[in-house]
């Protein structure tokens, strides 16, 4: 059986419940490449939570190691390319193998953490984390200002996450308004690459009128952001 890439991805993250768990677990016991794809997943997804700022610890010290940084862009450079487990909605483009995709990490410099930088990546349809992540912006919001310092704030959505930023599917469209209209400084952005996957379904999606819908993809937003030394934080 083949199972999407979003479902390997939350079965990784422990995120499967039910039925759809129970199924995966009986093939992966049969599916010595699956167990592979999964092993590596998670040691890279326990890599990256060493280097990023986790949303479930937003006071917690951000690393400045530069191995650390960069251990974690090439671990999140080879996952994007290589293993696969990012939606194609993340990665609409070839993949290259997993050994090559380690060259791209050398292109990501490791600079310093900039205060009130930060750029917040949503990819899956789920409510309980679209709250979260407007949460989580709306407390970074309130606490800079507060504190009279500026902030930068990008909440970026691909894949399932697009939804919320979507007409008709996001439960949560007059609190991405009104936290526009309250705070001129976050910006909302829909990947490009996931708005055309919707087409090539034959949905033709309706984003919020706050939402930017211009070509950009998440996996370049985020790896410009960390490189200009932007807070990353996965929902």
């Amino acid at each position: 059986m083949n199972f999407s890439d979003e479902m390997i991805n939350a079965y990784a993250d422990g995120e499967l419940q039910g039925g759809e768990k129970l199924e995966f677990e009986h093939e992966l016991q049969n599916d010595p490449q699956l167990q592979h794809t999964i092993a590596d997943l998670k040691a890279l997804k326990l890599q990256l939570s060493h280097a990023y700022k986790n949303i479930d610890a937003p006071e917690r010290a951000q690393l400045k190691a530069t191995n650390y940084r960069m251990l974690a862009y090439a671990a999140f450079l080879i996952v994007a390319f290589g293993s696969g487990w990012i939606s194609s909605d993340f990665m609409h483009t070839p993949r290259v193998p997993a050994e090559q995709a380690g060259l791209f990490a050398q292109g990501v410099q490791a600079v310093s953490a900039k205060p009130g930088k930060y750029i917040l990546h949503i990819g899956l349809r789920d409510d309980g984390k679209f709250r979260k992540t407007l949460d989580e912006a709306e407390s970074l919001l309130k606490k800079y200002k507060n504190n009279q310092q500026d902030i930068e704030l990008e909440i970026i959505a691909n894949a399932g996450g697009l939804d919320l930023f979507r007409v008709g599917a996001t439960p949560y469209s007059d609190r991405v308004r009104q936290l526009g209209i309250r705070y001129p400084n976050i910006k909302f952005i829909a990947c490009s690459n996931a708005i055309q996957r919707l087409k090539e379904k034959g949905i033709e999606p309706t984003l919020l009128a706050a939402v930017y819908q211009g070509p950009v993809t998440a996996i370049d937003q985020v790896v410009k952001r960390v490189n200009e030394g932007w807070t990353y934080i996965k929902i």
